[in-house]
């Protein structure tokens, strides 16, 4: 790919960009601030903005999506190095669990730090015999390493940990019972400056609405255990999810669990089932810890097939592999190709301008083989390769914000407007939001557009363009999916 649109990929790529080249470019000055905090969301802005300055910023990008992607194959490997002291076939399954759904969403800084958990809990597996204050200290520094890059990855790491340790004691009958309740108190210590830097996390500060939560239904679940596998819920992927589920029925009784492990396969697993799918604002929560207690699970097996059914099982799972990324790459070759022609049409636009985005394409029947988010987010690269100024970035918990004397046309969540609602708005009808939105607290970030925002870049993949455009427009530069237009104020 030229560009990485994945999800909410590009997003993050803006922020990137921003936290790489702020400090030469007026534009960027003028619009954005930057704020380093102790948030627990700082992956990817401690690794790609350094590295954007030597290669660029989208080479950054794809080398930390590359990393993303090989994260599950190194966390499995690892596993399976600290408890087998050997490795088989069952690491490779990691390579097809790396496009998984997690990173179609563009949830990086997360897929990066549910590897990074597995591969410390290996580490933890592998020093049991250590003395107990220098695996505290050791182990202190990553948990506290996890949580700054994502939270979830430090609570995916709890859960890990804690399986292991009870499983310890239950097979010991916790005995002798001083040497259990030390372990115990080595395994939760090492968590307790994480919890005393949680408690000055302002989590209101995420969000501008009211915080809530939201379980899901059955079949978001059902997706949310499957996401490990899928990259995107479209007939071959599904068809490569079954497949790989009855070569697993086939292999099972030939399969084995480490009994240190596996517990901590069960408890990440129960954990997911209790993480609702909108837990304090958050969106799909519910799609990070299967992928987790998947991984936990493959690095616990110990595989020995009768030899006949080896070979077979070895090129079933090249197949499987070889299906899944030929299906993603025709995926992503379609992301590419629309982000290719936002960029062309984005040298129309001067640098340093104030775009406003509109999107038209949210009910094509196309669109479902990319996320929503990735059609929404592709605006972004307005601010990546022209230094705009674009209402929805990524704010609250994160490192860059708009200044305050943009924030009226800035929002913490949303997405593009519609062509209707900036009608509506210059006709003075109230905005018509979803109950999502408004429970969010979504800002009419639009409102009063035409004296607000220098252009407007309107999205219509696969629809039509509305057949009367509100006036005030000027057409600049069309293509055949995008058209970007001057405000006459």
């Amino acid at each position: 790919m030229r560009v990485p649109a994945l999800g909410d990929t590009l997003n993050h790529v803006a922020r990137m960009h921003i936290l790489a080249s702020i400090r030469s470019s007026p534009s960027l000055q003028r619009f954005y601030v930057v704020h380093w905090s102790a948030i627990p969301y700082l992956a990817m802005d401690a690794i790609v903005p350094w590295l954007a300055r030597l290669i660029g910023i989208y080479a950054a990008a794809k080398i930390y999506v590359v990393a993303c992607v090989l994260m599950p194959f190194a966390g499995i490997l690892a596993l399976q190095r600290a408890v087998r002291r050997h490795l088989g076939l069952t690491p490779a399954v990691g390579l097809l669990l790396g496009g998984n759904y997690v990173v179609a969403l563009g949830f990086l800084n997360y897929e990066l730090m549910a590897g990074l958990a597995i591969i410390c809990f290996a580490g933890w597996v592998a020093t049991v015999a250590w003395p107990r204050l220098p695996r505290l200290l050791l182990f202190t520094l990553a948990s506290l390493l996890l949580y700054l890059g994502h939270a979830f990855g430090f609570l995916a790491y709890c859960c890990a940990v804690g399986g292991f340790e009870i499983a310890r004691a239950i097979r010991t009958r916790f005995r002798p019972p001083r040497t259990v309740a030390l372990d115990w108190v080595c395994a939760g210590a090492q968590a307790l400056p994480v919890l005393l830097l949680a408690l000055t996390l302002n989590t209101a500060a995420g969000t501008p609405g009211k915080l809530y939560s939201h379980w899901g239904d059955i079949g978001e679940k059902l997706l949310a255990f499957a996401s490990p596998v899928l990259f995107l819920p479209d007939r071959t992927q599904i068809i490569v999810l079954i497949a790989g589920s009855l070569a697993a029925a086939v292999a099972a009784r030939h399969v084995r669990l480490a009994p240190s492990i596996w517990p901590a396969a069960l408890a990440a697993f129960l954990v997911a089932l209790c993480v609702p799918e909108i837990f304090l604002s958050m969106w799909l929560t519910d799609f990070r810890l299967p992928l987790v207690a998947l991984m936990l699970l493959l690095g616990s097996i110990s595989f020995a097939p009768i030899p006949r059914l080896r070979p077979f099982l070895a090129v079933l799972l090249a197949c499987l592999i070889t299906v899944k990324s030929i299906d993603t790459w025709r995926v992503l070759q379609k992301a590419d190709a629309q982000a290719t022609e936002m960029q062309g049409l984005l040298t129309s636009l001067p640098r340093g301008a104030k775009l406003l985005a509109a999107n038209e394409s949210l009910d094509a029947p196309d669109e479902a083989e990319l996320s929503g988010s990735t059609i929404w987010t592709m605006p972004l690269i307005a601010v990546i390769d022209r230094d705009a100024l674009i209402s929805y970035i990524f704010a609250g918990l994160t490192t860059v914000h708009a200044r305050p004397e943009f924030s009226a046309i800035s929002t913490q969540y949303g997405g593009p407007v519609t062509v209707q609602q900036l009608q509506d708005d210059l006709d003075g009808k109230p905005p018509n939001l979803s109950f999502f939105e408004q429970r969010e607290g979504l800002k009419v970030y639009w409102h009063d557009w035409t004296n607000r925002f220098d252009y407007l870049l309107i999205e219509h993949f696969h629809a039509p363009l509305p057949a009367t455009l509100p006036p005030h427009l000027q057409s600049v530069a069309q293509t055949t999916n995008l058209g970007l237009y001057r405000i006459i104020r």
